[in-house]
């Protein structure tokens, strides 16, 4: 199992990228945290942000189409994308595994 990270710049970007990870079977489930504040370098300046968290439940087959999927649905011209293996529990590995391809 793998889990994603991105962020994005609004409530609105969030839950449209959550809901089309999710209707897509690119993700079993995404979490959304509000509001976190992100301190970066951008363009040669260091920028602060107010931005919200996708957490992205998905299996690590899934990771070239989401690489693809952000190249036009992310808002950012460089989307945050943070990939992470994680053990869960067997059956919340087997719904995962479930919801991805639709059983």
């Amino acid at each position: 199992m793998i889990v994603a990270m991105t962020t994005v710049d609004s409530e609105e970007a969030a839950k449209r990228l959550a809901g089309l990870l999710v209707k897509n079977r690119l993700a079993a489930c995404v979490s959304i945290a509000p509001n976190i504040s992100s301190v970066y370098w951008w363009n040669g300046e260091i920028e602060t942000s107010s931005e919200w968290l996708l957490i992205i439940k998905t299996a690590a087959e899934r990771i070239p189409a989401i690489e693809e999927f952000f190249k036009t649905a992310h808002t950012y011209e460089l989307p945050e994308l943070i990939f992470a293996e994680f053990e869960s529990s067997v059956r919340y590995g087997d719904w995962i595994s479930d919801s991805l391809d639709g059983s």
